[in-house]
């Protein structure tokens, strides 16, 4: 007599789907949750990875923006002495027999990311002389931009003499600190 014989074919039956069940739970416990967690994991990352590409690409197009920003309003973050000095030095190289006849006080506009300051200065000189110093002025000068220029005679009334007068705006913008 062996060993499975007093047990009918009903009871093997079910004790073999047992058996199956039970090994197809081992089998899911130890292969293929582990493959499908792991294929999970994969297809975030493939998420974040495509996400990361993107991001680059964004930082790069911001980069462009700044440097066109840049070039359009003048390098960004100068401080308003700054912006002042660098104006008297590059007079002092660029102007031949032109004067600074007056520097205002610099406008402000404040908003709540940017600020941007607006200079105004005054030169007397030769009309020729002038219009050099301009174009070099907007073709080298990197602190801040000449947006605006109004020529002006003003006559002494004193000595009768007429002096031309340049009035230049220029304008750079600072970046406000977030707090």
């Amino acid at each position: 007599m062996t060993l499975f014989e007093k047990y009918s074919y009903k009871q093997k039956n079910l004790a073999l789907l047992v058996i199956g069940v039970l090994l197809f739970a081992v089998a899911y416990k130890r292969s293929f949750s582990t493959t499908i967690e792991t294929n999970t994991y994969i297809s975030e990352l493939e998420l974040k990875k495509a996400e990361a590409e993107s991001s680059q690409t964004a930082i790069r197009n911001l980069q462009l923006e700044i440097a066109t920003v840049n070039k359009l309003l003048g390098r960004e973050n100068v401080s308003i002495e700054q912006v002042q000095q660098g104006f008297l030095n590059f007079f002092a190289r660029k102007s031949k027999n032109l004067s600074v006849q007056q520097i205002e006080e610099v406008y402000t506009f404040d908003h709540p990311d940017f600020s941007i300051n607006t200079f105004r200065i005054d030169i007397k000189g030769d009309y020729i002389e002038q219009l050099r110093f301009i174009h070099a002025l907007e073709k080298d000068f990197e602190d801040a931009r000449l947006i605006h220029t109004h020529f002006e005679t003003k006559k002494d009334l004193v000595s009768g003499k007429s002096d031309l007068i340049s009035t230049l705006l220029l304008q750079n913008y600072v970046q406000n600190e977030k707090g």
